[in-house]
């Protein structure tokens, strides 16, 4: 299995609630539990799932609370799990916000780098990451992650307290020989105040000119829009929730994402998730949304919708306004780039050739919803 997590399956499960940080943005409910989860249950259900092969295999996600406090269990039911002949290929990992990577849990995971992947939370520079992040910057080896995964990536995000320190951030990061970078606007925070809308603007305008500038560097996902996909008549979901997915929480139950535990969602909210349907694409679209011309180049999770709105398909619609405005200066850096920078395509693969023509036909399909052309 490839360590960039290309994967048939992802199984979560719960390590616990608790974490060392108190990050602004954080959605968890309850953060003082020091409750672990049991490892029995957790080797009966994985015994149990690992024993369907699929095409790619599966990646078994622990999920905090900050998982590393709960190492000693992690470490057993990685090397139980490695111990056992499953048919399945497998592949544990964990998001962490690298302050307890130090010492015996460093070195456990430098010796098992290649079946064990971390993705690290970082948010910008040490100011930034301070600000949003409990002053965690210094306590956090970042060559270590760089050096020991170097195709993962890193994961920023953007709160009202950094909004006007994005570029700042991600060039930051890329400096640090971060390979990718997934940055995103905190959900289930407040947007409302128009001037992050400014922010916003002026601060991918800035990445723009950066990424023009360094053709060579992958752009974060903030500029990561396939422009293709407008030119399609059907709506897929963004996520593998309700058939990719399957999450354990620490009591054993099983939903098909993370977000519908008990721990994050409250035990109403996730008693009704157990009763949706995830199967059909639909669901996931509101009858606000259905007739927008950029629906399927708009992100949008559907664990925050349902904890925040009480319907997987109710997006925040003043988060509408940002993502138009990140659709819009992509549209320009994609068009400076393919038409104004002179690529020439016929001297590039047949592939790549495709995908700039159906990005430049996209993009022109939106030219009048973005007021592209005024």
């Amino acid at each position: 299995m490839s360590l960039r997590i290309d994967k048939s399956r992802s199984i979560y499960i719960t390590t616990n609630v608790a974490c060392n940080l108190r990050c602004v943005y954080c959605y968890e409910k309850d953060k003082e539990s020091l409750e672990s989860f049991d490892l029995d249950s957790a080797k009966t259900v994985l015994s149990k799932a690992l024993q369907k092969k699929t095409k790619q295999g599966t990646v078994i996600n622990f999920h905090g609370g900050e998982p590393f406090l709960s190492y000693l269990k992690i470490r057993q039911l990685c090397e139980w799990a490695w111990a056992q002949d499953f048919p399945e290929n497998i592949l544990f990992y964990a998001t962490t916000n690298g302050t307890l990577i130090h010492g015996e849990i460093k070195n456990w995971l430098e010796r098992n780098k290649h079946r064990f992947v971390l993705g690290l939370s970082l948010d910008g520079t040490r100011d930034m990451h301070n600000r949003n992040r409990s002053g965690s910057f210094d306590l956090i080896d970042l060559d270590f992650f760089v050096k020991t995964w170097p195709y993962q990536g890193v994961k920023m995000t953007i709160s009202p307290l950094t909004i006007g320190n994005i570029a700042d951030g991600i060039i930051f990061m890329h400096e640090q020989g971060f390979k990718e970078i997934f940055a995103n606007l905190a959900e289930m925070t407040e947007w409302e105040d128009a001037k992050y809308l400014e922010q916003y603007r002026e601060e991918l305008c800035k990445l723009s000119t950066y990424y023009l500038q360094h053709p060579e560097i992958k752009k974060c996902s903030l500029f990561d829009v396939n422009f293709s996909r407008v030119l399609e008549t059907h709506y897929e979901k963004w996520c593998g929730m309700g058939n990719e997915i399957e999450a354990l929480d620490i009591d054993g139950s099983v939903h098909p994402c993370h977000l519908f535990f008990e721990s994050v969602c409250g035990r109403e909210k996730s008693q009704l998730a157990s009763r949706l349907d995830f199967s059909d694409p639909a669901v996931f679209v509101s009858d606000e949304c259905r007739e927008c011309p950029i629906l399927n180049i708009c992100p949008t999770c559907a664990g925050s919708n349902f904890i925040m709105r009480g319907d997987v398909a109710k997006r925040d619609m003043f988060l509408c306004e940002f993502t138009k405005i990140r659709i819009e200066e992509v549209a320009k850096y994609e068009y400076e780039r393919l038409v104004n920078k002179d690529v020439n395509l016929s001297e590039v693969p047949n592939e790549e050739k495709m995908r700039a023509l159906y990005t430049l036909e996209g993009i022109e399909k939106l030219a009048s919803f973005l007021h592209l052309t005024e």
